[in-house]
C-alpha cells in the first residue's frame, strides 16, 4: 500500500458531507485513505456556515448536529497553523484560508466546490505539493 494522499477540503465539501447521514458514512470509509488537513480559521468558518438556517434545517433532516459535524471534522482530520497567510484570491478573500492549510501541510489536493478555488491555478513547489484543486 503507498503513501496516503494528503487533503484539504473546502468548508462546502464538508457541509455537503455531513448533510446526508449516508454520504456520512460512505465519507469515513475515505477518511481511513486519506490524510485530511485543516486549520482553526477553516473550522471557526464551518461553525458559522451550520447555523446558517437553511444549513441548520438540513442538518436537523440528517439528526446532525453542528458539534457532531466539528467534533467529526476535528477526529478525521490534522490541525495545522499556517505560517503564511496567501492573498491570491482577491474576489473572496475568504478563499484564502483553504490555500493557506494546503501551503502549510504541503497536500497534494484541495477538494472543493467554490468557483474562486477552482479558478485558482496553481503550480508545483518545493513549499506547495497541491497538484490541482478537485470540483466536487
Amino acid at each position: 500500500m503507498g503513501t496516503k494522499a494528503k487533503v484539504v477540503f473546502d468548508t462546502n465539501v464538508w457541509v455537503s458531507i455531513f448533510m446526508k447521514k449516508t454520504l456520512s458514512r460512505e465519507f469515513s470509509k475515505i477518511f481511513k485513505e486519506i490524510d485530511i488537513y485543516t486549520t482553526e480559521e477553516i473550522l471557526k468558518e464551518i461553525s458559522k456556515v451550520l447555523v446558517y438556517p437553511k444549513i441548520n434545517e438540513l442538518l436537523e433532516l440528517s439528526g446532525v448536529s453542528e458539534r457532531e459535524v466539528i467534533r467529526n471534522i476535528v477526529e478525521n482530520s490534522t490541525l495545522v497553523k499556517p505560517k503564511f497567510k496567501l492573498n491570491m484570491i482577491k474576489e473572496d478573500p475568504e478563499d484564502n484560508r483553504v490555500l493557506d492549510c494546503a501551503l502549510q501541510a504541503k497536500t497534494d489536493f484541495i477538494v472543493s466546490g467554490d468557483k474562486h478555488l477552482l479558478a485558482q491555478k496553481i503550480q508545483k513547489h518545493k513549499n506547495f505539493n497541491t497538484e490541482g484543486i478537485s470540483r466536487v
